[in-house]
C-alpha cells in the first residue's frame, strides 16, 4: 500500500470531510491568516469556522501550540468563537494534556480505516493515491465557499467582513487602505515609475557608484510555478579600483504567498527586492509594498525597519550595521522593543521631484544590502567601519 504524504492526507480530507466530521462544508485550502497560512478551514453545522491543522504522523505539542496561534488570531476578528483542531495518526500524551488544557480538539485518522472507507466509496480516489501513488486531480477541482462570501453571510451587521479586515497582517502598513483595488492601484503606480525610471547615484563618500543600466530592458521572470513572477530590471555597481562592475538588479513583482496577498485586489503580493552579486555572492533586499502604502495619501512610508536573519548575520553584528550606515550618513531612527528603521523620506506620487525622492529609497536600500554583505563576509565594496567609539 502506498504511504500517503500529508498533502495526499489534506485532498482526502477535502473531498472526503465527513472524515473529520459531518455536515461540514471546505471554506478554503491554505487560507492566508495574516502572516500564516491553515490547512483546511471549514464551516460546522452550527455556522462556526473550524481551523484544521493536519500532521501525517505523531501530533505533537509544538503542533498545538501552533494551532493556538492560529485560534487566537482567528478569535480577534470573528464574532462567534472558532474552532481549531489537529488531525494526525496518533497524538502523543502530552499533545493531549495541551489540547484539553486549551480547548483544542484533536482526531486521530487511521490509514487503514481511510483505505478501506475508499475502496467503498470512492473508487477513483482510492486508485489514485493508494494504488497508482499520486495526488488526485479532483481534490484540486473541490469548490470553497471562500471567506470573504462566507463572513459576509455570517456578519452579524449584516455587511461583509473586508478581507483586508480578516487577512491583515501584523506588520501592514498602518495607511492601508480596506479597499483592495485602492491598493493595488497605488502600489503599481509605484513599481511602474521604478520599472522606467533612471537612476545614477554615488555611493559610500564616493567609493561606489549605482545606476540603471538603461540600455538593457527589464526581463519578466517567474519561477516557482508562477509564485514567483515580475520584472527583473538591470543594475550595475562600479566599485573604486575594481575593472569590472557588480551586476545587480532591481525585482519588481510577487514572492510567493508572502506579503499578504489579500491586500490587492488581484490577490497577487506586490514587492521590491533589491540584489546585489550574482549566485552564492549575491545579497538581497526585500522591500514589501504592503507594509509601507499609504494608499490614500498616495505615498510610501518615510522609513524601512531594518531586520535581519539572525542565522546569516548574527546579532552581534546588528550594531555594526546600524553605526556603518550612521557613519556614511543614514538617518537612523529606534522605534519600540529596540526596532531600527532606516530614514528614507517622504515619497509621494504627486510630488515634483517623485523620481528623486524613488531614487533616494533605492540608494538607501542599494547601500544596506552592500553593508550586509560586508559583514556577511562576502562585501563587494571596501567599507571602513567606523570605531566602537564613534
Amino acid at each position: 500500500m502506498h504511504v500517503i504524504s500529508e498533502k495526499e492526507l489534506e485532498d482526502i480530507l477535502t473531498l472526503h470531510p465527513e472524515l473529520i466530521e459531518q455536515d461540514i462544508v471546505l471554506l478554503e485550502r491554505q487560507a492566508q491568516l495574516e502572516n500564516r497560512r491553515t490547512d483546511l478551514t471549514f464551516a460546522d453545522r452550527e455556522d462556526n469556522v473550524l481551523v484544521v491543522e493536519i500532521k501525517k504522523d505523531e501530533v505533537i505539542k509544538e503542533n498545538v501550540d501552533q494551532i493556538k496561534d492560529y485560534k487566537k488570531r482567528l478569535s480577534r476578528k470573528l464574532v462567534s468563537p472558532p474552532r481549531a483542531m489537529l488531525v494526525g495518526q496518533s497524538i502523543s500524551a502530552e499533545a493531549r494534556a495541551e489540547c484539553r488544557n486549551s480547548g483544542i480538539e484533536y482526531i486521530e485518522v487511521d490509514l487503514e480505516e481511510i483505505f478501506h472507507y475508499l475502496q467503498q466509496e470512492d473508487e477513483p480516489l482510492y486508485h489514485s493515491i493508494f494504488v497508482q501513488g499520486k495526488l488526485h486531480e479532483k481534490a484540486k477541482e473541490t469548490k470553497a465557499i471562500g471567506f470573504r462570501e462566507y463572513l459576509g453571510e455570517i456578519s452579524p451587521l449584516g455587511v461583509p467582513v473586508t478581507s483586508y479586515q480578516f487577512f491583515a497582517p501584523r506588520d501592514a502598513s498602518p495607511e492601508l487602505s480596506e479597499d483592495g483595488e485602492k491598493n493595488r492601484v497605488v502600489a503599481d503606480q509605484f513599481m511602474n515609475l521604478l520599472k522606467s525610471m533612471e537612476c545614477d547615484s554615488i555611493l559610500f563618500e564616493g567609493q561606489a557608484r549605482v545606476s540603471r543600466k538603461m540600455d538593457e530592458d527589464p526581463r519578466w521572470k517567474e519561477k516557482a510555478k508562477g509564485a514567483w513572477k515580475g520584472w527583473e530590471v538591470p543594475y550595475r555597481l562600479d566599485v573604486k579600483g575594481m575593472e569590472e562592475p557588480i551586476p545587480c538588479e532591481v525585482y519588481l513583482g510577487s514572492i510567493g504567498y508572502r506579503g499578504n496577498t489579500n491586500t490587492f485586489s488581484d490577490g497577487i503580493s506586490r514587492f521590491m527586492e533589491v540584489r546585489v552579486g550574482k549566485g552564492k555572492k549575491q545579497v538581497k533586499t526585500q522591500y514589501g509594498f504592503h507594509k509601507h502604502l499609504m494608499t490614500n495619501q498616495e505615498g510610501l512610508l518615510p522609513y524601512f525597519e531594518l531586520k535581519f536573519n539572525a542565522k546569516g548575520l548574527p546579532k552581534e553584528l546588528w550594531s555594526d550595521i546600524y553605526r556603518t550606515l550612521e557613519h556614511y550618513g543614514f538617518e537612523l531612527m529606534e522605534g519600540e522593543k529596540g526596532k531600527r528603521f532606516l530614514v528614507v523620506g517622504d515619497i509621494y506620487l504627486h510630488s515634483d521631484n517623485i523620481e528623486t525622492q524613488l531614487e533616494r529609497l533605492l540608494v538607501s536600500l542599494f547601500s544596506l544590502t552592500v553593508v550586509k554583505g560586508f559583514y556577511k563576509g562576502i562585501g563587494v565594496v571596501p567599507l571602513l567601519p567606523p570605531s566602537q567609539g564613534e
